[in-house]
């Protein structure tokens, strides 16, 4: 097994390649920008691409990935955003748009993602299907459950992964949606790292687990736009149950939570706000557990530097527009988790701010390139380059 110094990648490398790709697409906008004001009959490869694909006029966007966080390293890959619209005219505004991903990349951690994913709406939103399935050969790091460790003890910890999860819902009326969640997670070849400190934790599915579950789910959702939304409201519940009778190693529940808000502020600003919360029962196995910490929500934290039953994490974001292609925006979460909810205490809230830049690569889909970097109560920096905004 690869040692946890094999994993490691060098900290001021890193900021220089982000720092490239930044200067690489702040030209590429002074570029499209120029378009306004110089005619051009016709632009030399691969910059009338880069146009179409700022412009929107194009379905299929096949976007090279570079990624950047604290649990992967820097990840190369290619990802091919296919978008569309289900309605029968094809401009049914009360119909959003759609889309489907293939997803491949390679970290400097040796992490390997294949992952095939959907958000479909159908013809006039009557139904909604989401979900994804996919293989990793992963890597990440267990310092303890919940216990208040130094940033030096952790485990690395490799596996493999094969997964198919999502949600199948209907549309009861003005975007209230009903329906089923299901997750099936096979994970195989779990390694933990060869040191004295700290343990490897004595919990199920150290070794391997296989866990099937299925539940109802709800939620409204209220957005104008599910990749970068404006202005509305969204708000999920769901539970999943996970028992052998469905073939599942393991018997457990998880009740999931997940609310946002879309507030327009002046001179064209966005307040975002998101709380989510998941409250497990039964014997939940290593790799199932919540992981405090991503690219999404506590920001800055290592994904798994805290993992436990339960997890709940509130984040506030505030996303002012400069110029046609940019967006800055300032971050702050606060969150924990726990073995059981009366364990959860305000003086263990862990919590983090930062800001990020986002570029704007296709306007008609609303698309932003992210560029965010996290500093925890923990005294930890995080840096993320990835597609999308946060949530």
């Amino acid at each position: 097994m690869p040692t946890n110094h094999s994993r490691l990648y060098s900290q001021p490398i890193m900021q220089r390649m982000l720092f490239v790709v930044i200067a690489c697409l702040f030209a590429s906008g002074l570029l499209a920008q120029q378009q306004d004001s110089v005619h051009i009959k016709k632009q030399p490869f691969p910059f009338n691409i880069l146009t179409k694909i700022q412009n929107g006029n194009l379905k299929v966007i096949p976007i090279p990935v570079f990624t950047l966080s604290p649990e992967r390293g820097a990840s190369l890959g290619v990802m091919l955003h296919y978008f569309f619209k289900t309605s029968t005219t094809g401009q049914d505004s009360s119909t959003r748009l759609s889309s489907a991903f293939l997803n491949l990349q390679y970290s400097t951690r040796k992490q390997f993602v294949s992952e095939i994913g959907y958000s479909i709406y159908t013809n006039a939103e009557k139904y909604y299907v989401q979900g994804s399935f996919g293989y990793k050969d992963f890597y990440e790091r267990y310092w303890t459950l919940s216990g208040d460790v130094s940033n030096k003890d952790f485990l690395g910890v490799s596996y493999q992964q094969l997964f198919l999860k999502g949600r199948i819902l209907k549309n009861l009326h003005q975007r209230l949606f009903v329906g089923i969640t299901y997750n099936i997670n096979n994970i195989n070849h779990i390694e933990f790292e060869n040191k004295a400190t700290p343990p490897v934790p004595t919990i199920a599915g150290t070794d391997k687990s296989f866990v099937v579950g299925m539940g109802p789910t709800i939620s409204i959702d209220k957005r104008d736009n599910q990749f970068s939304p404006q202005h509305g409201w969204y708000a999920e519940a769901s539970i999943r149950f996970y028992e052998k009778w469905m073939g599942s190693n393991y018997t457990f529940n998880q009740a999931m939570f997940d609310v946002r808000n879309y507030i327009p502020t002046a001179r064209k600003g966005i307040l975002a706000l998101n709380a989510v919360a998941t409250i497990t029962g039964g014997t939940v196995p290593f790799l199932e557990k919540q992981r405090l910490g991503s690219d999404k929500i506590m920001r800055g934290y290592f994904a798994g530097r805290f993992r436990d039953n339960q997890f709940a994490a509130a984040q506030m974001e505030y996303r002012y527009p400069v110029g046609k292609s940019f967006v800055l925006a300032a971050f702050v979460s606060a969150g924990q988790t726990a073995e059981s909810l009366s364990q959860m205490q305000w003086q263990l809230m862990q919590s983090s701010v930062g800001g990020g830049l986002r570029y704007l690569v296709n306007k008609g889909k609303k698309l932003y390139i992210r560029a965010d970097a996290g500093y925890t109560r923990l005294k930890n920096i995080g840096f993320y380059f990835s597609l999308g905004d946060a949530f």
